[in-house]
C-alpha cells in the first residue's frame, strides 16, 4: 500500500512538471509568434492588424539605433498613430525577408520580455542585422507591445555583443 501511494505521488509530481514545461514552451512559442506576426503585419502595411499588437497608451516607447543615428519616441501617437498616414501614402508591401533567431524570453503572468537577433535581406541581397528587444504587457488576456528596441550593427564585426548574448 505504501509503495502504491508513493508511486501515485511520484506520478502526480512528474505529470505536474510535464504540464508546467509544456505551458512554458507554449508561452514561449506564443511570444515568438507575436513578434513575427507584428513584423509581418508591418511589412504588409496592414495598419489595423499591425496596431492590434501594440498598447496605445502614452507610455509606449520605441528606440532605434542605426548607423545613421539614434531615435527614441514615447507615446502611441508618435510611435504608431502616425503610421496610418504613412502606410496609406506608401501602401507597397516591404519585400525584404527576415529571420529571427537566438531568442531569450522571460515572462510572468502579466509582463514579458523577448530579446532576439533579427537579420533582414533585401531582394538585391543586401543584409542588415539587429539585436531587438520587445517588452509586452497582458491586457484583457492579450499580450500588447509597450516597448521596442532595435540596435543595428555590422554583422562582420566579431566583437558585437549589445545584449550580452552570443
Amino acid at each position: 500500500m505504501k509503495n502504491a501511494l508513493f508511486g501515485l505521488f511520484l506520478l502526480l509530481l512528474l505529470s505536474c512538471n510535464e504540464e508546467k514545461l509544456a505551458s512554458v514552451e507554449n508561452t514561449n512559442e506564443l511570444l515568438k509568434a507575436l513578434v513575427v506576426d507584428e513584423t509581418l503585419a508591418y511589412m504588409e502595411k496592414d495598419y489595423e492588424k499591425w496596431a492590434s499588437f501594440w498598447d496605445h497608451g502614452e507610455r509606449v516607447l520605441r528606440l532605434d539605433v542605426t548607423p545613421e543615428g539614434f531615435s527614441q519616441t514615447r507615446g502611441w501617437a508618435k510611435n504608431g498613430g502616425h503610421l496610418k498616414g504613412f502606410f496609406n501614402e506608401h501602401p507597397e508591401p516591404i519585400t525584404s525577408t527576415f529571420v529571427n533567431s537566438n531568442y531569450d524570453i522571460y515572462y510572468d503572468e502579466n509582463l514579458a520580455w523577448v530579446a532576439f537577433d533579427q537579420k533582414w535581406t533585401t531582394i538585391a541581397g543586401e543584409e542588415s542585422t539587429a539585436k531587438a528587444t520587445i517588452t509586452l504587457v497582458k491586457k484583457q488576456s492579450d499580450w500588447k507591445i509597450i516597448s521596442y528596441t532595435a540596435i543595428q550593427y555590422d554583422s562582420k564585426e566579431d566583437t558585437v555583443d549589445t545584449l550580452g548574448r552570443e
